[in-house]
């Protein structure tokens, strides 16, 4: 079963983000993928979390224990208005945490990363570079001779 978002209106979005932004440390404001920009935020996350600013700018939503991105969640997200953080936020993804959107290149203190396990009945597909002309993406019990 889907998670379902606890928020209704853009008022209770605005009000959850605003207590992540005064108590945990929300950022980037203005979000970017390069090194160089956000460097005060990035080195402030790094001493909060013991580690050194690059690590620090890898652990972003996008890949937290609490951000939800699935389709379903992003067709309930479509429910609230887009505001002035959505349109440089890399994509939206809800906070199970603290209840509100929050976007794939901003983070917070309270960032946990999530685990990954490849699923034991994946399909190994040698690299394109490998398969001498076949096709890189058969569906997984077609023959590939």
């Amino acid at each position: 079963m889907a998670q379902k978002m606890d928020i209704t209106t853009a008022q209770q979005n605005d009000k959850n983000m605003k207590v992540v932004l005064d108590n945990y440390n929300l950022g980037p404001l203005k979000t970017s993928i390069n090194p160089n920009d956000n460097k005060e935020y990035w080195d402030k996350m790094a001493r909060i979390w013991k580690v050194t600013p690059e690590v620090a700018r890898a652990r972003l939503c996008a890949n937290c224990e609490y951000y939800d991105n699935t389709e379903s969640m992003m067709l309930q997200m479509n429910k609230i208005p887009l505001n002035k953080y959505d349109m440089d936020g890399g994509g939206r993804g809800y906070c199970c945490k603290f209840d509100f959107i929050c976007h794939n290149l901003r983070t917070c203190s309270a960032q946990e990363s999530k685990k990954y396990d490849k699923p034991i009945d994946a399909e190994v597909i040698p690299p394109v570079s490998k398969q001498k002309g076949k096709m890189a993406y058969l569906p997984i019990g077609k023959d590939r001779d």
